[in-house]
């Protein structure tokens, strides 16, 4: 036993106290390093997960959005149809013929479980399917028309039922027509919804539905919750999600239940209703979970290494030579690596895949302040130097990193890649002080730019290349917010239906694509353009503030119009109606109310054939046309 503690003394004398000390701190940035990357790489899987599933969740909101669009905008053409018809002093006869085709239509092309157009007309009751109701059926005490007359001629979604003779969720879309008595309403089953709700689901413990303003399941990937309200439910999961939901508004947020960890993503949809898909993250993070024990296990295997490296090798060399393998199985993620001693302002370099850093630094150790400066500012794009350059001042990196151990910056290279780069601390003073940083650089391009895709596809109308309704309105809505005057387009295309009737609905999606390649070409790129739904357009233009200044672009856009062919149309042009409003720095009424007034510009410019616009001013002075 005297023999082996000898031997032991002779291995640590050999070593030198200095050695020891050194691996020792060579073993702390190894631990360092790895749970850093750990961590890195835990929160990525864990915000793709994330991603991925809301981006699926804003997928099937989006779709079922556009299910809904197709049957509002159906009535919303119907009941302009049925207004000129009363207008015109049409018979009822030749009314409920109307309703008679557009029922057929309906059922054959856009939802076979629909009951067709039916309404409370001239005051009388008239159905497009032919159904004759009982004699005490009374249309003026229906829900369809009480909601219908209190929405003041908007579109209204009467709350969805179950049909029990069908098992089937129904609900009405109404809307009051011109003359404040007669209602047109449409009935449709929302099975489709059913379908679209239950594709979201891709485990046996994940759920997805869609709820009403009220709380009730309009659809649910289980269809034995169909016809439940679970704001009326205590101690289930599903009430508990929607009690947040309705309190909160959150979009994405995580609730425990039972032991399990579910993620919750929601989207707003037409009329208020909410689309939620449910994922059981106790399930889908168990990879992750995975993932931090094998980090734990790699620090305890580098530990039990290094001290067997620290009791076993008496050679500088091959510790540093044990340790510089340690370190080169990391180069998959970091480009390059460099110990920066900020008290001596010297650099050394532990691994450096880069050969323009290996040609720009040479065998430079001393200096680092300037020689980091020189590279980064050689190694990265115009766009991007001058915060780079900022970010690796090492005058200020102390304060900096006085509350946390490393900061980041992503940044585009010399040759317009995305990297990450890192400070992190390697070593502080008794006063807390870093005297030691790693800078660290790491190459994220594939990263950074599905993430960008990811932002532009949520943006972006998918069929026109502008801003979708959301996207739009949510800047327009910042600028005013911020005081930022300017003037509000609003517009759409007249006759839309008959193009679509008489051409085609891929000719009238031409029709609208060229429509917004005449915006994007008559106004500035800080401009925002976005589409409403369906041929409905905005464009807010900043800095506009009155008709004078304003005029000039609307002529110039309407001249865009006018030169604007489609071959498909056959020689023939379409024409838009524009209502414009003006919203002044001063101004601090909502973006609704300047919506409503560019809106009933709109309504007077459709009176009128040909590209039409009609200007909002204080005192309503009158509109002007082209």
């Amino acid at each position: 036993m005297k023999n082996n503690q000898t031997s032991g003394k002779e291995v640590l004398s050999t070593i030198g106290t200095k050695n020891i000390i050194a691996a020792a701190f060579i073993f702390l940035i190894v631990i360092a390093l790895v749970s850093v990357n750990f961590g890195i790489l835990y929160k990525t899987k864990k915000e793709k997960i994330i991603d991925d599933n809301m981006h699926k969740a804003i997928e099937s909101s989006q779709k079922i959005d556009n299910y809904l669009l197709t049957s509002i905008n159906t009535v919303n053409q119907s009941a302009y149809k049925i207004d000129k018809y009363m207008s015109e002093g049409k018979s009822t006869a030749e009314i409920l013929a109307y309703l008679e085709t557009e029922s057929n239509m309906i059922i054959d092309i856009i939802n076979k479980n629909s009951t067709g157009l039916y309404g409370y007309i001239n005051g009388e009751y008239l159905d497009g399917s032919g159904w004759i109701p009982d004699e005490d059926y009374v249309p003026t005490e229906r829900p369809w028309y009480i909601q219908s007359k209190e929405a003041n001629g908007d579109i209204v979604l009467v709350d969805p039922y179950l049909d029990s003779q069908t098992g089937l969720v129904m609900m009405t879309i109404g809307k009051l027509l011109a003359d404040d008595e007669s209602v047109i309403s449409l009935d449709l089953s929302l099975e489709d919804m059913q379908t679209i709700t239950m594709d979201v689901v891709e485990s046996s413990q994940d759920f997805a539905m869609v709820l009403d303003s009220r709380g009730g399941v309009v659809s649910h990937s289980n269809p034995d919750e169909l016809g439940k309200n679970y704001l009326q439910e205590t101690n289930s999961l599903e009430s508990s999600i929607t009690e947040e939901i309705f309190e909160s508004n959150k979009t994405q947020f995580e609730l425990k239940y039972n032991g399990v960890t579910y993620l919750i993503f929601t989207e707003k949809v037409q009329n208020d209703w909410y689309c939620i898909s449910v994922v059981n993250g106790t399930q889908i993070f168990k990879p992750l979970n995975a993932i931090l024990i094998t980090s734990l296990l790699v620090i305890i295997i580098i530990a039990v290494v290094i001290t067997i490296i620290l009791y076993n090798i008496a050679s500088k060399h091959i510790v540093a030579k044990k340790l510089n393998k340690q370190l080169e199985s990391m180069s998959h993620i970091y480009t390059s690596m460099h110990e920066i001693n900020l008290v001596e302002n010297t650099f050394s370099e532990i691994t450096n895949s880069s050969a323009e850093a290996k040609n720009l630094l040479g065998n430079a150790h001393e200096n680092a302040k300037e020689n980091l400066y020189s590279v980064m500012e050689s190694l990265s794009s115009e766009r991007s130097r001058k915060d780079l350059l900022d970010f690796i001042n090492l005058d200020n990196l102390d304060e900096r990193l006085a509350k946390t151990n490393t900061i980041t910056i992503e940044y585009l290279n010399d040759r317009d890649i995305w990297c990450r780069g890192r400070f992190l601390v390697s070593e502080r003073n008794a006063d807390n002080k870093p005297i030691r940083v790693l800078w660290m650089v790491e190459l994220i391009d594939e990263e950074k730019r599905r993430q960008e895709r990811l932002q532009y596809l949520s943006d972006t109308d998918r069929m026109t290349g502008i801003n979708n309704r959301g996207s739009g309105e949510k800047k327009i809505k910042d600028l005013i917010a911020d005081g930022q005057g300017g003037m509000f387009v609003l517009l759409d295309v007249d006759k839309f239906k008959l193009i679509n009737d008489t051409y085609g609905h891929s000719v009238g999606d031409k029709v609208l694509i060229s429509l917004a390649k005449c915006m994007q070409k008559a106004f500035r790129a800080n401009d925002i353009l976005l589409r409403l739904g369906g041929d409905e357009f905005a464009i807010y233009v900043p800095d506009v503030h009155n008709k004078n200044s304003g005029e000039r672009i609307i002529q110039r856009f309407i001249g865009t119009i006018e030169n604007a062919s489609i071959p498909e149309l056959k020689g023939r042009r379409f024409h838009i109606s524009i209502g414009v409003a003006f919203y002044t720095n001063n101004d601090k009424y909502s973006f609704e109310e300047l919506y409503k007034r560019a809106d009933s510009q709109t309504y007077i410019s459709k009176k009128y054939e040909g590209n039409y616009v009609s200007y909002y001013e204080a005192e309503e002075s009158g509109s002007d046309n082209t």
